[in-house]
């Protein structure tokens, strides 16, 4: 951690600044990074064409980048958003702050089939357009498939680490005419993406309600990371000093 970050452009000329408005709190900035690997996801489905204007959108995870896809879908287009996961508190009734008509909770609804049976009531029985996975769960997956409408598109942006194989049928993929996506991440150029349209829409959405702050030492970090795992927090953000906090 620190308050400067040198960046030698002798050493590495392809390094890219981006500046932030003069006026945006650097709160609001530092939810630029996981918002654009939101925008790049949606981005590669438009491309694909399976995120026309007007989408019904499925985003599985209500953790910090599934809170921003939320946002991130409504921003570029959706009709529709939906989200799947938990805890009811702070998570689902955060999603629905930031705009999802509807929320599906995985601890009362405990099964696969109870899941897809929810999602498909609430988008009319056929399924969504757009399915869009930011949970970290395998299983999500083999769920998500289910969620989607025949010839719909599925984006997996939510297995940074390698937390094991899904168990699913071709038969399934190959039966639904469905569109599979993976999405990493983002690139330099996704970057001013992300700051302008935290920028235009920074009155649209409850930004800071999904940031917990913690005071930066050792303390702090444990209690920041321990509460992330617990789900007691949607993002847990370390700041190093007052004034970073202003909104």
């Amino acid at each position: 951690f620190a308050e400067y970050v040198y960046v030698d452009l002798d050493m590495l000329p392809g390094t890219k600044i981006y500046r932030v408005p003069d006026d945006m709190p650097h709160r609001l900035a530092s939810l630029s990074e996981p918002l654009t690997s939101c925008i790049r996801a949606f981005e590669r489905a438009r491309r694909a064409g399976g995120f026309p204007w007007g989408a019904t959108v499925v985003v599985q995870g209500t953790g910090p980048i599934g809170i921003l896809a939320i946002a991130a879908a409504q921003e570029m287009g959706a009709g529709r958003v939906i989200a799947v996961g938990a805890p009811e508190k702070p998570r689902l009734e955060l999603a629905r702050r930031f705009g999802a008509e509807a929320t599906v909770d995985i601890e009362r609804h405990e099964t696969s089939e109870a899941r897809i049976a929810a999602v498909r009531e609430i988008v009319g029985g056929w399924g969504a357009d757009l399915v869009i996975d930011c949970s970290g769960h395998p299983s999500a997956g083999p769920e998500g498939l289910e969620f989607l409408r025949d010839g719909g598109t599925y984006v997996e942006m939510g297995q940074f680490t390698d937390a094991g194989a899904i168990t699913t049928s071709w038969h399934r993929i190959c039966a639904k005419d469905v569109t599979i996506l993976g999405s990493w991440g983002f690139t330099a150029n996704d970057l001013p993406l992300g700051i302008r349209m935290l920028d235009l829409a920074r009155d649209r959405y409850p930004w800071y309600a999904m940031q917990t702050l913690f005071p930066f030492g050792e303390e702090g970090l444990a209690e920041a990371i321990d509460a992330a795992m617990a789900m007691r927090t949607v993002k847990s953000t370390v700041v190093i000093a007052e004034d970073l906090c202003r909104e």
